[in-house]
């Protein structure tokens, strides 16, 4: 679509998926009447990718091991998913934890480095990062803990630009670097090395504007999350407790976009003014449906968002 291209974040179905290719499905559907079938491989799973118009796919963390069980490399699951028409693995997800402790570098280096090599070897050119980990049981974080976290990112991306990788800050609502520390932990980010990833809803719930967050920091944004929120600018009460992420009462945090608070069009337009070029990430937290929340989504961007940065 023109200078914009769409990856999705399989974060809500990668740990359903049992096979690689289902060749019986008869077997399956004698015995199971509920929708768990559509979900168990990737041969069903990347076909809903390019059905919905997302050529490119995103992977968390904790999905290598699945992957490597099912392909045995990296580099044949990108083979198994190219063939079926997706056109890069955008990248991957993962945490930065203990990266605030100068003393633990090393300790939080190593699975970091572990997955600049799965994503090297899946084909993919950036990681997105939270950094250190949740706020509960560890912020607020003080000036050194703050800028210590900073450095280890720009060391880890000094790493990466070796593999031509570029990791991406993500924020979370809910994590350590949080509304206090953002911008103070920017300051002290090497933008040689290190890019960020806006994600629409986490900071909104942050209590930023989406739209003027991107005026300022777009040269700094090298990738995006689009998810859209009813909960802007949250209260610490509700941001900072225990699994701020997971409501008891099942209130949802992100939403199909144009369904809450986020300025998609207003951001948009400044994507045209800004001239960006390249992926942009889906990402389906939360949802009971990650299948309409994706295809939702993508008739909004299609119908909504496409006309205005063609």
């Amino acid at each position: 679509m023109g200078n914009l291209k769409y990856s999705y974040q399989t974060n809500m179905w990668g740990l359903k998926v049992q096979y690689p290719q289902l060749t019986n499905w008869d077997e399956w559907y004698k015995g199971d009447f509920s929708n768990a079938v559509y979900y168990l491989d990737w041969d069903q799973i990347i076909k809903y990718h390019i059905g919905a118009g997302f050529t490119g796919i995103e992977l968390m963390f904790h999905m290598e091991p699945y992957i490597r069980q099912f392909f045995g490399e990296a580099k044949k699951f990108t083979e198994f998913v190219k063939k079926r028409g997706i056109e890069e693995v955008t990248g991957t997800f993962a945490i930065a934890f203990n990266s605030q402790d100068k003393s633990k570098f090393n300790e939080a280096l190593q699975p970091l480095d572990a997955i600049a090599d799965f994503t090297k070897e899946l084909g993919g050119h950036r990681i997105n990062i939270m950094p250190c980990g949740g706020y509960y049981g560890l912020g607020p974080l003080d000036k050194e803990q703050i800028q210590n976290a900073a450095h280890f990112m720009n060391e880890f991306g000094k790493r990466c630009a070796e593999k031509d990788i570029i990791p991406c800050v993500h924020t979370e609502f809910w994590g350590s670097i949080n509304k206090d520390e953002l911008e103070r932990y920017i300051e002290h980010i090497d933008q040689k090395y290190v890019g960020f990833c806006l994600d629409t809803a986490q900071v909104s719930i942050l209590g930023f504007d989406v739209v003027k967050f991107y005026d300022t920091y777009h040269d700094f944004v090298k990738y995006f999350h689009l998810k859209d929120t009813t909960f802007p600018n949250s209260p610490d009460e509700l941001r900072l407790c225990a699994g701020a992420e997971f409501q008891d009462n099942g209130d949802r945090w992100f939403w199909e976009l144009g369904s809450g608070a986020v300025d998609f069009v207003g951001l948009w337009k400044l994507l045209k003014k800004y001239e960006y070029k390249g992926w942009i990430g889906l990402e389906t937290d939360g949802t009971p449906d990650p299948m309409a929340t994706m295809l939702l989504s993508k008739y909004y961007i299609n119908h909504v968002l496409h006309p205005i940065y063609e």
